[in-house]
């Protein structure tokens, strides 16, 4: 990832439409609305959820 490509230094976008964002910090998914300088992370909902992504829910796991 280019830092040129990165909002404040720590997100990248992955959905557009959805207004997803990935942190290379902490690897979560966050949701900031369209002109909103605030990131929420979000966590797997049903597809039909503004908020969601298609398919299954995704689980953020350490290793051990």
């Amino acid at each position: 990832m280019k830092k040129s490509e990165l909002i404040y230094e720590e997100f990248y976008l992955i959905d557009k439409d959805k207004c997803l964002y990935k942190s290379i910090v902490d690897n979560g998914i966050y949701y900031s609305g369209k002109g909103s300088k605030a990131f929420v992370r979000q966590n797997a909902r049903s597809a039909d959820d503004n908020s969601a992504w298609p398919g299954p829910p995704v689980a953020f796991t350490r290793k051990k």
